[in-house]
């Protein structure tokens, strides 16, 4: 009889042992998923971020091309909406650093749209303007690939144009094509 109790105390054992290695194991994956989820939630939201604000530099570029046409106080048909679902996106999934530096487009945003409609005196200064966009870009792109561990280095600038003080930015003809 002794051996019967043994077996069962053995076979109890395993079957105990067999269990809490599951469950561990469950609550390790389970784990690992929800941090994996969070990370994809952020990196989508980031891209959001400046897929849309650069959709914005292009209607704000737009606007101010229209501008030197209409009188400063006309409104303009910025459709903000896009922009507004990107920043309340990051501002719900991601890290309190990365939500900061997005906030800190849209202000530099805010102020760019508001010289463009309001002060005539700001037409000549789309470049200035739209740089001070783009540097507030940059800074988020530095904080998001820092906060979520993105490898390599830090990409020198968001986009495949020239600098605004190149050459091709002052002369009025294209250059000859290259043979």
């Amino acid at each position: 009889m002794s051996t019967d109790w043994s077996f069962i105390a053995t076979t109890g054992s395993a079957v105990l042992t067999t269990l809490l290695g599951v469950a561990a194991g469950s609550f390790v994956s389970s784990r690992a998923q929800r941090g994996q989820r969070s990370w994809e939630r952020q990196t989508d939201a980031c891209a959001q971020v400046l897929r849309e604000s650069a959709a914005i530099l292009v209607a704000l570029a737009r606007l101010s091309e229209e501008r030197r046409a209409q009188p400063p106080g006309t409104g303009s048909e910025i459709d903000w909406r896009p922009w507004n679902d990107a920043l309340a996106m990051v501002s719900l999934v991601a890290d309190h650093d990365i939500a900061e530096a997005a906030h800190a487009i849209d202000e530099q945003i805010w102020r760019s749209h508001r010289a463009l409609v309001r002060d005539r005196s700001t037409q000549g200064q789309w470049f200035a303007l739209r740089d001070d966009i783009e540097d507030r870009r940059r800074s988020f792109t530095e904080i998001a690939r820092r906060r979520l561990a993105v490898p390599g280095p830090v990409p020198r600038r968001l986009h495949g144009r020239p600098d605004t003080d190149d050459p091709m930015w002052t002369h009025s003809e294209p250059p000859s094509p290259v043979v």
